[in-house]
């Protein structure tokens, strides 16, 4: 009877001190991140602006490539396989042909 009292006390405690000690927060929030600005407090918003239309144009750029290249090979699969298609009709006559 005592050990099942000890175990219910010790597991309480153990239980109270893990709660108080993962909601303790003793840090402070983290500072702001530092922004670029002008002198008189205003920011800068021209430079970010500017930045994101070259990656923008960039990205537009490159998607197009990316598509251009993915037409090409779809053309070369496509010329590939009408070329192994018709290689395999002319094999198939051939045989026919033998056969008879």
């Amino acid at each position: 009877m005592r050990k099942k009292w000890l175990l219910t006390l010790s597991g309480s405690l153990l239980a109270a001190m893990i709660v108080t000690g993962c909601t303790a927060d003793d840090e402070d929030p983290a500072p702001p991140e530092n922004t670029p600005t002008e002198e008189n407090g205003e920011m800068d918003t021209e430079q970010p602006l500017e930045d994101a239309g070259e990656n923008v144009e960039e990205g537009l750029e490159e998607g197009g490539d990316m598509m251009e290249e993915g037409a090409n090979e779809g053309e070369n699969m496509l010329e590939e396989g009408t070329d192994e298609a018709n290689d395999m009709m002319e094999e198939g006559n051939n045989n026919e042909d033998e056969n008879q």
